[in-house]
């Protein structure tokens, strides 16, 4: 059985594809959360709004495709969440990119294909923009409520491990008992993989007895 595991083990990586899962995690209010990104992998940053807009920072070293978008729980019957996309300017404040309007947003239910959880899709933006320091603000007119702001829309080849913590925290946000990762390729394919493996050895036992004798 050990055996088994192990090769499941070396199995599992090469066929894991996700994305980054962060919390928007701050001190105090209006702090704006640094972060880095490549914008052709997915990252997902995950908060809920207190009575004030959250904003994200980021830096492009080059001109690049930029793809944002904004998710609600799909607990959530009638979101308005909106944002804005700005570039900071050196000693000229910003520069508005985009605004990211609820009302804009169909908030249609999709399934998200990793976690194989249903969110709500709202507006998005994409576009190509210069190198610069780029800011991203979620907000909604009281400033609560859930939101996953993702930016990028391609999955890096994370490996097995990384893939299940990033799902399992996704999990976590919309607060869905994780017994429900059952229904994920992560959980299915080892489990069909062993199976296949386990039913191997068993054949080969019976047949073949001789080969799990131990020789003096």
């Amino acid at each position: 059985m050990r055996f088994l595991f192990l090769l499941v083990l070396l199995i599992l990586p090469g066929n894991a594809f996700a994305y980054t899962v962060v919390n928007h995690d701050i001190a105090k209010p209006y702090e704006v959360m640094p972060i880095i990104i490549d914008p052709s992998n997915r990252q997902i940053i995950t908060g809920e709004l207190n009575g004030y807009p959250e904003m994200v920072e980021f830096t492009l070293e080059e001109e690049a495709a930029l793809s944002v978008s904004i998710f609600s729980t799909a607990t959530n019957t009638s979101p308005t969440l909106g944002g804005v996309i700005v570039r900071v300017l050196q000693l000229r404040g910003v520069e508005e990119v985009a605004r990211l309007k609820f009302g804009d947003g169909s908030w249609s239910p999709v399934k998200e294909p990793v976690s194989k959880l249903t969110f709500l899709a709202g507006p998005e933006y994409f576009g190509t923009v210069a190198s610069g320091t780029y800011r991203i603000e979620v907000n909604t007119p009281e400033n609560y409520g859930k939101y996953l702001l993702v930016i990028g829309d391609n999955d890096n080849d994370a490996g097995y491990f990384a893939t299940w913590r990033a799902v399992s925290d996704l999990y976590e946000f919309a607060e869905v008992f994780k017994l429900g990762m059952i229904r994920t390729s992560l959980v299915y394919i080892p489990l069909g993989i062993m199976l296949v493996l386990f039913g191997i050895v068993l054949t080969v036992r019976r047949t073949r007895p001789d080969l799990f004798l131990s020789k003096k």
